[in-house]
């Protein structure tokens, strides 16, 4: 095991670290944490929900009619288990100007933060409704291409879809991209609106039609990608950096799917691939180290072999990138389709059990001078039926 901190040795580079810059995190302002006290043990939470009665015209001297009650149970399982680690030699913390465990454990401490957020942002996919651009007077299924003319649809959208659930609007949110904060200072300048001047002298948090917004990079990603043509041997797809080469032959390269006999088959052995990415099989080379931790945690695929697509969804992505380069030219991801997902809703709006918040704990390394940081999370994230009712999907084009 060897580290490089000499980048910061005082005799060699400057006294100051470079700033790092880091996402802003709106789990813990959005999502209901009530139920931590009573979850300091256990895995399970477990919510009862109970059935409706019908009101009906009471005749007299006729019987009522009995209807049957029954309870719901629905199940949050803290199984989110997250940890960083990295070892610090004694002679590299003596000769380096800053602390360089407090330093990296801190940043740590903030990955496994963004981490959460990713989580909790993530269950956008679980509202029962959702804004897209056929709400909007739009194509149904697309992503919205958002402008200073359609804005204001969005956030009447958002609400009426809200008010269709009988959901009560006080403390409302939304937390949406900052391509989409920039369209509302754009909208705001110059106009003599409350919304206008709230969100342009208010920054990242502001009150726009009711909603108490939040900028994050943490958002939900989500692209289809239409494959009905089977590839050809070194054809890619291309998420968020991380290439899939498609292979007649498996080989080892990282990433390599193997083309099967249809574009149906193909797609599988793609779906299983991003959602198994530490695997190797005869289908499949897994990923490397780092893409794969990053996948497992965060990239979903279904494939559709009814519409030839394949659906990838990306929590904590911001805005999604892809792209492809295929043989044939209508194999390609659908551009309307590549989406990010901005989560509306009510506070307390998924809920969330955290039984270990991100904390450093430095274990002395047996035969060595120097000391491993580790830091760990455990939490649950769960969106029990009447979360989803609260909570719209706001659905943008990535442009």
């Amino acid at each position: 095991m060897s580290n490089s901190l000499t980048a910061s040795f005082e005799e060699i580079w400057a006294r100051e670290q470079q700033e790092v810059f880091y996402k802003t995190n709106v789990w813990v302002k959005i999502a209901d944490m009530s139920f931590n006290p009573t979850m300091r043990s256990g895995d399970t939470l477990n919510i009862t929900y109970r059935s409706s009665t019908n009101v009906q015209t009471y005749v007299r001297g006729t019987d009522i009619t009995i209807d049957d009650i029954t309870d719901t149970n629905e199940q949050l399982v803290v199984n989110k288990q997250y940890a960083t680690g990295f070892y610090i030699d004694d002679f590299d913390a003596i000769q380096n100007k800053y602390d360089a465990a407090l330093s990296y454990g801190k940043d740590n401490g903030i990955y496994l933060s963004n981490q959460v957020d990713a989580d909790i942002l993530g269950e956008v996919f679980n509202a029962t409704s959702t804004v897209d651009d056929g709400s909007i007077g739009g194509t149904a299924g697309n992503g919205i291409t958002l402008a200073t003319t359609n804005v204001l649809k969005v956030f009447g959208a958002a609400k009426k879809s809200l008010r269709f659930q009988n959901v009560p609007l006080d403390s409302a949110y939304g937390v949406i991209t900052p391509e989409f904060e920039d369209i509302l200072v754009q909208y705001g300048i110059g106009r003599d609106t409350t919304m206008g001047d709230g969100v342009f002298t208010n920054g990242y948090i502001g009150k726009a039609n009711g909603f108490e917004l939040y900028v994050s990079n943490n958002t939900a990603g989500s692209a289809v990608l239409a494959m009905a043509t089977n590839p050809t041997a070194n054809d890619t797809v291309v998420i968020e950096g991380v290439t899939f080469t498609f292979v007649s032959s498996i080989g080892t390269t990282a990433g390599n799917v193997l083309i099967g006999g249809s574009a149906d088959a193909t797609r599988v052995n793609l779906t299983a691939l991003i959602n198994t990415p530490t695997t190797t099989s005869a289908t499949q080379v897994a990923l490397s180290t780092a893409n794969a931790r990053k996948f497992a945690a965060n990239v979903t695929a279904v494939d559709s072999p009814s519409g030839d697509t394949m659906t990838v969804k990306y929590k904590g992505v911001g805005t999604l990138t892809v792209s492809e380069t295929f043989t044939d030219g209508t194999d390609t991801w659908t551009a309307n389709k590549v989406k990010q997902h901005c989560l509306f809703g009510i506070k307390g709006n998924p809920v969330c059990v955290m039984q270990r918040t991100p904390s450093v704990v430095l274990k002395d390394e047996p035969k060595k001078l120097g000391k491993n940081s580790l830091n760990g999370v455990l939490y649950g994230v769960k969106t029990f039926a009447d979360n989803a009712k609260q909570m719209v999907n706001v659905e943008l084009k990535v442009v």
